[in-house]
């Protein structure tokens, strides 16, 4: 075995298969039967197999795992990212690839990794702070006009989001506020995003926080207490996307909505065109018939009234009425007809005697009001002034009396014939 390290220039060189096959054989004999203590990351169980693929990690390195369907169903558990475990394996070399991993025969659980412990401390606070709480949460509306989303500008989500949105609803604005979603800055990048959002001129009806799924780490910016805030503090309803159905973050606890996945949220907040037009056309057809229905009702039950006795009765009623009313008009007519030929007479002789009293009166009044004219005319100011007196005014104002002035005041003097200003002395 060790002379196949040790070839010179003159002997055969190894092939790349040769040298898999010796480091397959090598490990897979010395690492028949290893414990490894590590935290579970990326756990995804694949169907119809029902085997599972994960990595074990610590703060430095990390290895695959591979944990067939008969040792699942053996476990006491359910694997979960975050978990810390025991794992009893045999190391195994995929030589087609040259990548290794540990095939796993036993998992124990030990507890949590510190990324999960992290994750449930700040849990336990945000919730005791009552930012999970259902009560404060806002209410989507039924049709969005502007939907925001805070994703990366390049990558599958964005695109899969437009592509749902347009089936179902496409009479919507859409704006992207691009944003990291993983790594150094993300978190910043985020939380600037959402602000944006909100400080955006137009009014925004939705926030969507969208990213595709991945390992505790890849998602670990949606667990970070700041973005939890920033979402908590939006002032627009705001919808978690973050991660596949089975991945849970900080940020869903907050948010308004949590969307199993990006496609979904596009589902959740817009109606769907087709199941809007055939509600239309239902309540459209149900409006026809309860309409139609109750035209026949009225029209059959207005028929069996006009056919009822009981309502022609009434109308011969006013008949007989109205032929008993011509009857005392013929009647009334004759009488009045007969007293206004008797007392015409009598009538003519009375106007006579009143028209002469009436004139009496009239010149009687005629002579009253010349005289009163008269005796107007002669007590008149005009009059009054030709006889030799005068009208003292001071601002307009008659004065009546001496009291009423003193030295230096300016006084107007009116005559018949004019007037002129005077000073007091």
């Amino acid at each position: 075995m060790n002379t196949l390290f040790q070839n010179t220039e003159d002997e055969h060189p190894l092939t790349v298969s040769e040298l898999s096959s010796f480091i397959k054989q090598t490990l897979e004999t010395r690492l028949n039967d290893v414990f490894v203590i590590g935290e579970i990351s990326g756990y995804r169980r694949a169907m119809p197999s029902g085997h599972s693929y994960f990595v074990l990690k610590d703060d430095k390195s990390q290895i695959s795992c591979n944990l067939w369907n008969f040792r699942y169903n053996q476990l006491k558990f359910k694997p979960e990212d975050g978990m810390k475990v025991l794992i009893r394996g045999r190391v195994t070399v995929y030589e087609p690839r040259g990548s290794y991993a540990i095939e796993v025969h036993s998992v124990t659980e030990i507890g949590i990794g510190e990324l999960q412990a992290a994750f449930e401390r700040l849990k336990e606070k945000l919730l005791s702070e009552g930012l999970f709480d259902e009560k404060r949460k806002k209410q989507l509306p039924d049709f969005p006009q502007n939907v925001a989303i805070i994703t990366s500008e390049s990558g599958a989500v964005i695109e899969d989001f437009i592509k749902v949105s347009k089936k179902r609803y496409p009479n919507f604005n859409l704006y992207l506020f691009p944003a990291l979603v993983q790594g150094k800055g993300s978190v910043e990048s985020v939380c600037r995003a959402i602000k944006q959002a909100n400080d955006y001129p137009l009014d925004l009806d939705v926030i969507v926080i969208a990213r595709g799924g991945g390992s505790i780490e890849d998602l670990w910016t949606f667990n970070e207490e700041s973005v939890a805030r920033a979402v908590y503090h939006s002032n627009i309803p705001v919808v978690s996307a973050v991660g596949h159905e089975v991945d849970y973050t900080i940020c869903d606890f907050v948010a308004d909505l949590r969307a199993p996945t990006p496609s979904a949220a596009a589902e959740m907040i817009l109606p769907d065109k087709r199941e809007l037009l055939e509600n239309l056309n239902n309540y459209d057809y149900d409006l026809k018939s309860i309409v139609n229905d109750r035209v026949v009702f009225y029209k059959e039950s207005l028929d069996r009234i006009q056919s009822n006795y009981s309502f022609n009765k009434p109308r011969d009623i006013l008949n007989e009425v109205k032929m008993r009313i011509d009857e005392i008009s013929d009647d009334l007519n004759k009488i009045i007809s007969d007293t206004v030929e008797n007392y015409q007479v009598d009538l003519e002789e009375k106007y006579d005697f009143i028209f002469s009293l009436c004139n009496d009166r009239l010149l009687f009044f005629k002579n009253d009001l010349d005289y009163k004219e008269k005796m107007l005319k002669n007590i008149s100011p005009d009059n009054t002034l030709k006889r030799g007196f005068a009208v003292v005014t001071k601002h307009s104002k008659i004065v009546s009396g001496k009291k009423e002035l003193k030295n230096e005041d300016l006084v107007n003097i009116r005559f018949h014939d004019g007037s002129v200003d005077a000073t007091v002395k």
